[in-house]
This record gives C-alpha cells, sequence and structure tokens, in this order.
C-alpha cells in the first residue's frame, strides 16, 4: 500500500511538472490567432458643388440682398467639426452611450473650415466590422450660397446648429450636443443621457477594416446629388442685409438630395 502510494506521488508530481512545461510553452509562443491585426482607415469629406474662394476666414463682407427673397444656390459651408470617432459597436435608441470610440482626430480642431478644406490623415485601427461615427461641432457655422440670376455674386451667411431664430453671435465658441450616425440614421444624447433618434437623412452603412487593405468613409455634402439646393434668403426685416437670427432660409432640393451622407469604398 505504502509502495502504491509512492508511486502515485510521484505521477502526480511528474503531471505538474509536465502542465507547468507545456503552459510555459504555449506563453512564449502565442498562437498566431491571437495576434492583434490592423487595417487602414481613411475619412474624407467631399463636396461636389465648390466655388467659394478658399482661405477666407470669415470676415466676408456679403453683397446687399436682391430684395425680400434673393434666390441662391447652396455651394458649401464653412463649420467647425472638432473631433471624429468610430466605434464596433451599434448607436441604439434608448440605450446610453457605452461604446469603445476610436478616434480618428490626432487633436481637436478649434477653426471654421470649408467642408471641402477638412483633411485627416489615415489611421490604423483594430480590425473589424464598424458600425458607428460620432463627431462634435461647433454651435454657428457659415453658409455659401450663389446668386441664381449671377453666379459671380457670393454670399456667406452667419447660422447657428439651432432655429433661425435663436441667439447668434459671431464670437460664440460653445459646441453643440455630440451627434452620432450609425445604420438607422442619426442621433442624440437627450437629457436622461440615452440616445434619442434625430432621422434617417445621415445613415452610415457598416464598414469592415481588414489587414492589408485601405477602408474608406466618404462623408459627402448633398449624398450624391449632381445639382445644389436652391436656398430663398427670407429678408425678414427688410434692410437688405443678412442678420443672423432674424432673417431665415427656405430650402428647395432635388429630389436625390440630402444634406450629408456616408459612403463606403476600398482600395
Amino acid at each position: 500500500m505504502k509502495k502504491r502510494t509512492e508511486i502515485l506521488s510521484c505521477l502526480l508530481v511528474i503531471l505538474g511538472i509536465f502542465l507547468i512545461f507545456t503552459c510555459g510553452c504555449k506563453k512564449d509562443f502565442p498562437a498566431e490567432d491571437n495576434l492583434k491585426k490592423t487595417g487602414v482607415l481613411k475619412f474624407k469629406m467631399l463636396n461636389p458643388f465648390p466655388s467659394f474662394q478658399k482661405g477666407i476666414k470669415s470676415v466676408y463682407v456679403n453683397p446687399p440682398l436682391t430684395g425680400e427673397m434673393t434666390v441662391t444656390y447652396l455651394t458649401s459651408m464653412r463649420a467647425c467639426v472638432g473631433d471624429i470617432w468610430v466605434s464596433q459597436s451599434e448607436v441604439i435608441a434608448g440605450a446610453p452611450d457605452t461604446l469603445t470610440w476610436i478616434r480618428l482626430t490626432p487633436v481637436t480642431n478649434r477653426e471654421l473650415k470649408l467642408f471641402e478644406e477638412y483633411v485627416i490623415a489615415p489611421k490604423e485601427l483594430p480590425v473589424g466590422t464598424y458600425k458607428s461615427i460620432k463627431l462634435t461641432l461647433k454651435n454657428i457655422w457659415y453658409r455659401h450660397t450663389e446668386l441664381v440670376s449671377d453666379r459671380s455674386v457670393k454670399y456667406e451667411l452667419l447660422e447657428t446648429m439651432g432655429g433661425w431664430s435663436d441667439p447668434c453671435d459671431v464670437n460664440d465658441t460653445s459646441w453643440v450636443k455630440t451627434n452620432y450616425f450609425s445604420l438607422a440614421g442619426g442621433y442624440r444624447l437627450n437629457d436622461d443621457e440615452v440616445f434619442e433618434y434625430g432621422g434617417a437623412s445621415e445613415k452610415v452603412g457598416f464598414f469592415t477594416v481588414e489587414a492589408g487593405r485601405t477602408a474608406i468613409v466618404n462623408w459627402r455634402l448633398g449624398a450624391g446629388a449632381t445639382q445644389p439646393c436652391i436656398n430663398y434668403l427670407i429678408d425678414e426685416n427688410d434692410n437688405r442685409e443678412w442678420d443672423c437670427g432674424t432673417d431665415y432660409i427656405l430650402e428647395e432640393c432635388p429630389d436625390d438630395y440630402k444634406m450629408f451622407d456616408f459612403l463606403i469604398e476600398y482600395e
């Protein structure tokens, strides 16, 4: 009996040594499937209708409005996009923002730029399927339009991200609530800090980042439309000047026009 016990103890010691050795081997030589893989994402902002002089820093002096209603084409916008993030999780109405976000912008932008002037460096990301985008915007922005009857006459119109009657200050540096986009459309966090659905006009399809391949997200003004919107500038106070917070704009857009969309490509 004593001999059997000694043999059993010896076998257990040998088994323990074997397990320690094999575990040590696994740590030294990890399986290839467990290696972290990455791919490249490019984020671009496209405008099919640009014509305004680049480099203007929102000190442009508008020509007089033509009357109670000035008929113009929408050509671009000058806005401040602060940061852009992507996530492999999906934004869902009624849920809090517990998503894991990866920031694409290396630093927060604080300047107003034309939509087509934004350049974001390619970013190396973990491989996988990405389902959501979020971005930050400052409250004030400038709409760029051209007179329909004479496209050499251009306007840069100060606006806010809220309604046309909201307080409007050229020196405003505040940010609006963060914008979120996913397969169903746009969202914002409400006062209860859960996602509230804002509409289907700015959907983003799922896109995949693969090792050795570049995915491109094109944020497009006009959503691929070939003709711009007509903007009717309403001179509410009859002074033939654009007054943010008083005057307002009525829009007439082609059937295929949406303010923005996200087009996914690969190279």
